[in-house]
């Protein structure tokens, strides 16, 4: 595989803060935005949803603007344009953290985290400049929802209960995510967790999901009233993100956190039904074993992609007590949201 790296450079990162899970798209007035969670560490209450903006196609990008600060941990960060030029921000919020940060917890009520926790949505009509005040509630999502499909509905899927993820449910919207509808579930084992999907044809859908090692694939041809069992792929990482390229293929980007720990991509020519595994793209690799992942990509021009992650070691600065959680290396660099820019 001929691919080119044109670019890698550090596009977000401030000192005593993390940057987790970003979320990429292109505005209608050119502009690529950005999204993340910024935080104290990867697993803290400090959790906030702040968009970067570049206008000349990711040269440079300006500061940081918080969008959304909720009083959980307020932790993902996905963008969607829509046909009508209304981008969304999605995230979920947790009280995953409620282990570490003991003290911090036991001051918020059982009330305010039955009406906080979940996984909600925001949306811009002026290309992200500013955001609606009130977020609403999506039913389920956990990492890329929602997704605007060819009959202009929105889908997202996620486990209902996220303790007990060996189903994902898989809800629907046709007036842009005001109101919901499940269609179906997506059964299967091994345990399924954080997901993509994308239509690979006017109602033919392509989901990869992560379980484990490898990702796994789910299939629908109804507008995902009705899925494949999911089977196990070639591709050994997580979790995924697909973007179908104006020369049909498809791109798969995703993390690998086995050693060397690393950014990878693959392609497909038929849609999703097989993967050039022989040929995976090495995007970017570690001489450590970082927090890292979570690629997202857009297409610039045919076959120019730019695309983004996170590289954090910030648990490492933790006390010894909580290092269990989550060990890491210190001492290399970069750290912040990191950006490719490549040609295949």
């Amino acid at each position: 595989m001929n691919t080119k790296i044109i670019e890698t450079k550090v596009i977000c990162s401030r000192p005593e803060q993390m940057y987790g899970w970003p979320g990429i798209t292109k505005a209608a007035n050119g502009d690529i935005l950005v999204a993340a969670s910024e935080r104290k560490f990867h697993m803290c209450p400090f959790g906030r949803e702040i968009i970067i903006r570049s206008k000349d196609n990711g040269k440079t990008w300006n500061l940081p603007e918080e969008v959304y600060n909720g009083e959980l941990d307020d932790r993902d960060a996905n963008l969607l344009r829509m046909d009508d030029d209304t981008i969304i921000l999605s995230w979920f919020s947790s009280t995953a953290f409620k282990d570490i940060w003991a003290d911090r917890f036991e001051n918020i009520s059982s009330d305010s985290i039955d009406k906080l926790t979940g996984t909600w949505m925001i949306k811009s009509f002026d290309n992200g400049i500013t955001w609606e005040r009130e977020k609403s509630r999506l039913p389920v999502g956990i990492h890329i929802s929602p997704v605007q499909l060819s009959d202009k509905s929105l889908i997202t899927i996620g486990p209902e209960n996220p303790s007990e993820s060996d189903s994902l449910s898989v809800y629907k919207s046709n007036d842009q995510g005001v109101n919901w509808y499940k269609t179906s579930e997506i059964d299967g084992y091994p345990i399924l967790n954080e997901n993509h999907v994308i239509e690979t044809e006017p109602g033919c859908l392509l989901a990869l999901i992560r379980s484990r090692d490898f990702l796994y694939k789910a299939t629908s041809k109804d507008y995902g009233k009705t899925w494949t069992k999911p089977e196990a792929t070639q591709i050994c990482g997580f979790p995924a993100q697909m973007l179908k390229l104006k020369d049909g293929r498809i791109l798969c980007s995703y993390s690998s956190r086995k050693p060397p720990y690393s950014i990878k991509a693959v392609l497909s020519n038929d849609n999703g039904e097989t993967w050039d595994t022989d040929n995976t793209i090495i995007l970017y690799s570690f001489e450590d074993e970082p927090d890292m992942g979570y690629p997202s990509s857009i297409e610039l021009d045919e076959n120019e992609i730019f695309t983004v992650f996170y590289v954090s070691r910030r648990d490492a600065n933790l006390p010894e007590s909580h290092l269990k959680h989550h060990p890491q290396i210190v001492g290399f660099s970069p750290e912040g949201i990191i950006s490719i820019r490549f040609k295949i």
